[in-house]
């Protein structure tokens, strides 16, 4: 096992990361939908009942609980293809080609960039849903004992800590596939300098065999301009 390819183990040591994190995300939120009746709180408002107190909500899309899980469920499928190749790669002493570097970036910083947005509206879509509480509670975590829509059948027990867990798995594995990227690019522009030196050593090796060539052709012709000259030296009248 190559443990002494650093680059590549910390890809590996990165992807282990965002694997756990990407479960992490993936299980509250998963779990707040279903104790929502496949409803999603993210940029819920509503009102107060005056009557029995419970809110009574106008539901945001399901689409950004939806994103979240989509997102989150592609970083996952990603880092463990990823963790299994790398893993391979280290056991077997050998490294990824040009090609497949360059795709592990484009994929690095799709993932990087669609976990971006994700996380902006799961921490924006919450902070929604806590103003509309705070009307009535003093905190947001305060408000899991709160009644909704009783026919409804959701269940808010939890939900802080749910949506809590989920938004900081989001944002921590962001900043894991940030790193993820910035690997994925040097590596990248290594092989592409390691390129350009294996061709200018190819250019300066043509260069010196041409070199080489043109000196043995002037030294084979050496012989025969020598022998002229001495001819040319004979011929010459001496002057008295």
């Amino acid at each position: 096992m190559a443990l002494e390819n650093i680059p590549l183990l910390a890809q590996a040591t990165v992807y282990s990361i965002t694997l756990l994190l990407s479960i992490t995300a993936i299980l509250p939120m998963a779990w707040h939908v279903s104790n929502f009746n496949g409803r999603c709180l993210l940029y819920t408002h509503g009102k107060f009942d005056n009557t029995d107190g419970h809110l009574i909500p106008v539901w945001g899309s399901t689409f950004y609980c939806g994103l979240s899980l989509a997102v989150n469920l592609t970083a996952l499928i990603v880092s463990v293809s990823r963790l299994v190749r790398t893993s391979r790669f280290l056991y077997r002493g050998t490294d990824s080609s040009f090609l497949s570097a360059f795709v592990d970036a484009v994929v690095s910083v799709g993932v990087t960039l669609t976990l971006f947005l994700s996380s902006v509206l799961v921490s924006d879509g919450f902070r929604s849903w806590c103003s509309t509480i705070q009307q009535r509670f003093p905190g947001c975590e305060e408000a899991s004992v709160m009644e909704l829509d009783a026919e409804d059948g959701i269940v808010t027990v939890g939900f802080y800590v749910m949506m809590g867990t989920a938004q900081f798995a989001h944002w921590v594995g962001w900043v894991g596939w940030v790193l993820q990227s910035v690997l994925c690019i040097r590596k990248m522009c290594i092989y592409h300098e390691r390129e350009n030196i294996i061709i200018s050593m190819a250019r300066e090796r043509r260069l010196l065999n041409a070199s080489q060539k043109a000196y043995t052709e002037i030294m084979q012709s050496a012989p025969y301009d020598s022998e002229m000259l001495s001819k040319d030296s004979d011929t010459t009248p001496i002057l008295e």
